[in-house]
């Protein structure tokens, strides 16, 4: 019986180094495309804030280059932006924003023009919300209501229209949480990035 119940602990161990080598060997495998699909979610979204359209079917590696054909890395008083010069000569610049969301951190980013007065547009890298009611914070009908708004110039820069005060966009029924989140932390973003580098305050 004593022979017995050490054979099922080594047995248990074993089973336990064996299958935790092969997660960690599936991890190793797997982490340079999982660094290459974070890069893609990354420029996609810079490239959609700003306004850019992506040519249909494209490569990961055509990508790459039609970013590097459009956008530029600034360094504006040790704050990194991205910026696009359009055919009319405007400049926009892309700026990433991070916060704590209802369930994890939202990432993504938020453009604006020169003059960081105008909303140019904005997208998600990612977010870990719940499916069907903060989750949809990833739907075009939301992140495209935001495209082309005027800030307010004090207070809350970007605010959700409620009953009996104005707003610029509207926020997600049911996902009260995750719509706050996402306004507070685009707020905060904003307003670091017109101090860094520069625009009315």
């Amino acid at each position: 019986m004593k022979d017995k119940a050490w054979f099922n602990l080594v047995f248990m161990l074993i089973c336990t180094a064996l299958f935790t080598g092969i997660l960690s060997g599936f991890y190793v495998y797997s982490r340079p495309q999982i660094s290459a699909n974070a890069r893609l979610n990354e420029i996609t979204a810079q490239l959609n804030a700003l306004n850019i359209v992506i040519p249909a079917g494209m490569s990961s590696t055509d990508l790459e280059l039609y970013y590097e054909q459009h956008i530029v890395v600034k360094n504006m008083n040790g704050f990194d932006v991205y910026q696009y010069e359009t055919n009319d000569g405007s400049i926009y610049y892309a700026i990433p924003f991070e916060g704590a969301g209802l369930w994890g951190d939202i990432t993504g980013i938020i453009a604006l023009d020169q003059e960081l007065k105008t909303v140019v547009g904005m997208d998600f890298v990612s977010q870990n919300e719940t499916p069907g009611l903060g989750g949809r914070i990833q739907e075009d009908w939301f992140k495209e209501q935001f495209r082309g708004i005027t800030l307010y110039s004090d207070g809350d820069l970007i605010r959700y229209a409620a009953a009996g005060s104005e707003g610029q966009v509207d926020a997600i029924t049911g996902a009260t949480a995750t719509s706050s989140a996402v306004i507070d932390i685009l707020n905060e973003s904003i307003k670091q990035a017109k101090t860094r580098i520069g625009g009315d305050n």
